[in-house]
């Protein structure tokens, strides 16, 4: 078996990394390679960069705006910014968010959220640790009670990853207390 990169792999990396070299401000490259906090400016000022490219959601598909890359090019991407400095993708919105967006939202949906997640422009964090539970995700007590065509919804977050960045929220909530809580 043969697990050499094709030619075209090979033209596509050296593609990503000139482009990384040319894009990624070298204040931010030195932060990560000297192990420095980035700040929210750093990782949006790159996240931005990467949105006007189209590549901040870069496993997205193509009718979703992403670029439509193979498991391959995604590696790629992935291993060529790494190596360049490049700060990780935060993935709340474009690896969690966006998908079940992409998948259960409706146009309406679509159209409101996933244009300022692939720009950068929209923050989110992550909601699920809550008092005295911490992260065990099948003890959350935080309710969503359906009324007519919404939610409200009742609880407290603790230690919310990133909330002091972010423009929205997902939360991990009980829709129904029925059932063995499980994670």
């Amino acid at each position: 078996m043969d697990l050499s990169f094709t030619p075209e792999e090979q033209k596509f990396r050296e593609e990503i990394r000139a482009w990384v070299k040319e894009n990624l401000p070298q204040e931010i490259s030195n932060k990560v390679h000297n192990a420095l906090e980035l700040t929210r400016e750093d990782l949006q000022r790159w996240a931005k960069i990467l949105g006007k490219k189209g590549w901040l959601g870069y496993g997205w598909p193509t009718e979703f705006g992403g670029p439509g890359w193979t498991a391959i090019q995604r590696h790629l991407f992935e291993e060529e910014t790494a190596l360049a400095g490049a700060p990780r993708i935060i993935p709340f919105g474009p690896v969690m968010v966006a998908p079940v967006i992409m998948a259960f939202g409706n146009a309406e949906q679509q159209k409101r959220f996933l244009p300022g997640i692939a720009s950068g422009e929209v923050w989110w964090s992550q909601g699920y640790s809550e008092p005295g539970s911490g992260s065990d995700l099948a003890s959350v007590k935080t309710k969503a009670e359906r009324v007519g065509d919404k939610y409200i919804v009742n609880g407290q977050k603790t230690w919310t990853t990133l909330g002091q960045y972010g423009d929205w929220m997902f939360n991990l909530v009980r829709t129904s207390n029925e059932g063995k809580p499980q994670t």
